[in-house]
């Protein structure tokens, strides 16, 4: 059973990836560190990043600039993620 998820760790988490998101634009390595280090934060304190698991690439850690670093498609009930920097798809279901 999960225990209660540390309040620190979490508030260190939301602020590395608003980093992140300022940082992808101009300097998008800073913006990759910054996901890498939430990643290892997050498990080591057995924490899920559900609410940021479609922002980042799980391969190479990129934060997700639409157009920039990802393409986006939409088909039937799936959202298609694919990052530009290493190739890696994500397949999401959504409900219409």
């Amino acid at each position: 059973m999960r225990k209660k998820p540390d309040k620190i760790v979490l508030d260190n988490i939301r602020k590395l990836f608003i980093l992140a998101k300022k940082e992808s634009k101009k300097r998008p390595k800073f913006a990759q560190r910054y996901v890498s280090l939430t990643r290892k934060m997050a498990k080591r304190s057995n924490i899920s990043l559900k609410k940021y698991r479609r922002k980042f690439c799980h391969k190479c850690n990129i934060y997700f600039v639409p157009g920039k670093n990802c393409q986006v498609r939409l088909s039937k009930n799936k959202i298609s993620i694919k990052c530009l920097e290493c190739g890696h798809y994500a397949r999401y279901i959504y409900k219409k």
